[in-house]
Parts: C-alpha cells; sequence; structure tokens
C-alpha cells in the first residue's frame, strides 16, 4: 500500500481518526535512535523452544549504571536488575540464563515466559550528557528459524537533574511516549498470522500496580476502506491480528495489506507487529516497528 495516498486527504483522515479519538494531542512523540536515558523492550520469550538476545550499548565515555525490570506478560510481576556498562561498550545476554559479571558488577537473573524489559540511567551526575547514554535491541529465535529482531523504544532526559526513581514523559523532564502508533501490516491469511505486540507506558514498578487499557483501532485497507474496533489489554497484550478484527484479515479486507492506527484511551503504548511471511509451504517472521505520531504524558516509577 502506499502510505502516501492515504495521508493524501488530510480531511478525509481528520473525519476517520474521530471515530477513535476526540481530543487533539500537540505534544511531539519521543525521538528514536539516539543515545537514550530509559529503554523500553516491548517483547521479550521464552519457552522450549524460543529465547532472546538483549543487548544494551553505552555510547559515552564513562561508565553507567542502569536499573532494570523484566515485567512478566501473565502475572504483571517485575523483576529488578542492575547492570554496569563501561564505555563506548556492548553487554548482551540471552533472557534464559541471565548475566553474572564479578569484574563490573553487572547482573541479570533469567527470564521465563513473554513479557517486556523497561531500563533507565542512573546517571553519575545530574548533567544530560550523562543522562542520555544507552541504545538497546533484543532479538527474539526460535528452533524453528523464525527471528524477531527491533529496537528498543527510547526516551531521551530533556532537562539537568538527578535522577529520583521517578520517570515524568511529559515533554519537559523526559520525552514523552507517543500518542498514536502506525503500522503497515501483513493481513492474516490461512497461510500466516500477524500478532501485535502492545505495553503501557506508564508503570509504577515500585508498587507493582497493573494497568489496564484500553485500545482503540482505525485500520484503512489498500482500496481506502476503514473499519474501527476496540480490545483491552493488560500490562502486556499479545493479540493476533485476525483475533482484533475480520477487517484484518486477507478475507474481509480484500488487501494483503493494511495500515492501523492505534491509541491507548486511557494512557499511551508502545509495541510492536510480528509480521507473519509466508514462504512457500513454511512461514518466516519479521519485526514491525511502528511510526510515532504525537505526544502523551505517562510515568514509569521505579524504585
Amino acid at each position: 500500500m502506499n502510505v502516501l495516498r492515504w495521508m493524501g486527504s488530510q480531511a478525509l483522515i481528520a473525519v476517520m481518526w474521530s471515530v477513535i479519538a476526540t481530543t487533539s494531542w500537540a505534544g511531539a512523540p519521543p525521538a528514536q535512535r539516539l543515545p537514550s536515558a530509559l529503554l523500553i523492550f516491548p517483547y521479550l520469550e521464552v519457552d522450549g523452544g524460543r529465547d532472546t538476545r538483549i543487548e544494551l550499548v553505552n555510547l559515552s565515555g564513562d561508565s553507567q549504571t542502569v536499573n532494570c525490570f523484566y515485567v512478566d506478560g501473565a502475572t504483571c510481576n517485575e523483576i529488578g536488575f542492575i547492570v554496569v556498562l563501561t564505555p563506548y561498550q556492548p553487554l548482551a545476554w540471552l533472557a534464559s540464563t541471565g548475566l553474572s559479571n564479578t569484574s563490573t558488577g553487572a547482573a541479570a537473573p533469567p527470564f521465563f515466559g513473554q513479557g517486556e524489559m523497561k531500563c533507565v540511567v542512573m546517571p553519575p551526575r545530574p548533567e544530560l550528557q550523562f543522562h542520555n547514554t544507552i541504545q538497546g535491541r533484543a532479538t527474539v529465535f526460535g528452533l524453528d528459524g523464525a527471528t524477531v529482531s527491533y529496537g528498543a523504544v527510547g526516551f531521551r532526559r530533556l532537562t539537568d537533574g538527578d535522577f529520583t526513581g521517578t520517570v515524568n514523559l511529559d515533554g519537559v523532564t523526559y520525552a514523552q511516549c507517543p500518542d498514536r502508533l502506525h503500522f503497515d501490516v501483513l493481513t492474516d491469511r490461512s497461510t500466516s498470522t500477524s500478532d501485535l505486540i502492545l505495553v503501557s507506558c506508564s508503570e509504577d514498578l515500585l508498587l507493582q500496580t497493573r494497568p489496564g487499557i484500553g485500545v482503540q483501532f482505525l485500520i484503512i485497507n489498500e482500496f481506502e476502506q476503514t473499519f474501527s474496533t476496540s480490545v483491552g489489554v493488560s500490562c502486556f497484550g499479545r493479540l493476533t491480528l485476525g483475533s482484533i478484527t475480520d477487517a484484518l484479515t486477507r478475507t474481509t479486507a480484500g488487501t494483503d495489506t493494511a495500515h492501523i492506527i492505534l491509541r491507548g484511551s486511557s494512557g499511551p503504548l508502545v509495541g510492536l507487529v510480528i509480521d507473519g511471511v509466508p514462504f512457500g509451504a513454511t512461514t518466516g517472521t519479521a519485526g514491525n516497528e511502528p511510526s510515532l505520531q504525537g505526544g502523551r504524558s505517562a510515568t514509569v516509577v521505579f524504585p
């Protein structure tokens, strides 16, 4: 689908968006591919045939202490740990085995199941250059050869200040969360399906609250026909596109691809699509990261 074609009529898009949102958000989405202070990895998976390689990179000339939390997608329970990154160096580990580095003091416990991970820089000094220092990537791979690789969503610190444990993603202290996520996806068909992964931007990792969020969808197929629907997710949601609505199946949409605009009704979200790609008699996978639009405030509380 030609994305520019559906974006061509601003009036049409405005009318369609009013189906799922009535509030205008003038903020800016978080800039990506830049050294950041907070990272969200929306998708980790470890089971009998699947594992996740996690990578953090320190882009500064100083050692960095990073506070991370796994969040289990089934129970919403969190496990916290500290990793230390040496100057200009990457640090990687398999989620199934964890990490223990006696020379730096870095340690990460094993993780099993499905879920997400949030990591924040605990800077040695309050200046911005000591906050915005890390990037991250995760690769989920299986014995069947299917692989999903993606970049962690990064949020930059915007003003000098000490780290207090409360990360205000308000567009003043830290960059805001995106208001809307845009995906170009492969519609579900009999030979392959695609999955949508969603996690909440806001989270209280101290009190271990379990936010529930309604998700509103606007779907545009290649014929510029529009559909809308809504679902609910907790701290972590994984849904096949066809289970969200028949409009995301090849049979109903009538097209091989569709454009999705989604927005959390009670709080911002980040996420990822796992495209199911048919290869003859087999199915492959590919990580499909969204375009981010607008800004919306959220808060992440670290112990």
